[in-house]
């Protein structure tokens, strides 16, 4: 039996190579299957949304397109003087899928509401191909209110901690991640019904077992800076 090779690894879930253009994403753990996601991603790409075309999904395994390019936050780390247009450019992309209506998705609900949330949309999640933005990682996909992906979002780039910072952006990294999360949610009136779902998408933050303690940590600093309770 051929070994597969592993040519990328998340904190959730390892790609293989297929070939022929194809890659296999596998989940390390237990966790719900990944057909729903396959169909989410089919019924978005229909829509118009850049999504990798799925060729199959089985349990915890799909087989998908192979995508060349770097991920937003690998121009971002070579490039950080463009963290203003990146977030911008997060931002309307998210904005086109919320733009999508869940129709006869059966997905989890996040408030109240008809559209497709990505829930896990953020600069590693984005590659850039020859052909423009994909958007990747589906693994979150919900429906409901496209305020709480917003602020998830912004949440996870204002709180999460990148990988392989080059040593000389060390310094840096405060002001680069302002740059990004102010360009991003700019076009959001953070009103009391903004800052309601930053308390309500930190606790959901806070209870994912791939998010590391000192990220928690800043989480909870988050919430209390930007978030409400009622």
């Amino acid at each position: 039996m051929t070994e597969l090779r592993l040519i990328g690894r998340g904190r959730a879930a390892d790609v293989f190579d297929l070939g022929d253009g194809r890659v296999l994403r596998r989940y390390r753990s237990p966790r719900a299957s990944a057909e729903a996601e396959a169909r989410a991603m089919q019924h978005l790409r229909a829509h118009g949304v850049p999504v990798p075309e799925v060729f199959s999904a089985d349990g915890d395994d799909m087989v998908m397109e192979r995508l060349d390019g770097p991920t937003m936050m690998e121009s971002l780390r070579s490039r950080p003087w463009r963290a203003a247009s990146i977030g911008r450019r997060l931002a309307e992309l998210q904005s086109l899928v919320h733009r999508v209506p869940a129709g006869g998705l059966d997905l989890r609900r996040i408030g109240e509401g008809d559209s497709v949330l990505h829930f896990d949309l953020h600069p590693d999640n984005v590659i850039v191909t020859a052909r423009g933005p994909v958007i990747i990682d589906w693994s979150n996909v919900a429906v409901g209110d496209p305020l709480a992906d917003v602020m998830y979002s912004w949440l996870i780039m204002a709180t999460s901690s990148p990988d392989a910072v080059p040593v000389l952006l060390r310094p840096l990294v405060g002001r680069i991640r302002r740059s990004l999360t102010d360009a991003f949610v700019a076009r959001v009136p953070l009103d009391d019904d903004a800052r309601r779902w930053v308390t309500r998408v930190a606790e959901l933050r806070l209870a994912d077992p791939n998010a590391f303690e000192h990220e928690k940590a800043r989480v909870r600093e988050f919430a209390a800076a930007h978030g409400v309770v009622d």
